[in-house]
């Protein structure tokens, strides 16, 4: 009697500590998913930030990308969060194109 409920008692505390690790190692990764995206959006505004230099240009096309990139730029600074919230929802990844796909769709959202 006592080396069953000694068994029952082991096995119900090995499946509370496994689901305990799962919880843990989840967390840790969707911080560090959060994270990513976050750097990647502050890499993207650098980015559109130094295009802004263009706006000095003789071209007009370049003007014009200076202006765009420029309003991208406040678009990603000012979203940030909610951008970073919605693609943890919709499970975006870390592949760089799905991401840039994603950051372009919702930004031509509200540019056109």
């Amino acid at each position: 009697m006592k080396a069953k409920l000694f068994m029952v008692i082991f096995v119900v505390s090995a499946i509370i500590v496994t689901y305990a690790f799962q919880i843990s190692a989840q967390s840790q990764s969707y911080i560090q998913l959060k994270k990513f995206y976050e750097s990647y959006i502050a890499e993207k505004i650098t980015k559109c930030q130094s295009k802004t230099l263009l706006k000095i240009s003789k071209s007009e096309n370049l003007r014009l990308t200076a202006k765009k990139t420029a309003e991208q730029a406040l678009f990603l600074k000012l979203n940030r969060d909610k951008l970073v919230n919605e693609m943890m929802e919709q499970d975006i990844g870390q592949k760089p194109y799905k991401i840039e796909h994603y950051l372009n769709s919702r930004f031509y959202e509200i540019y056109r």
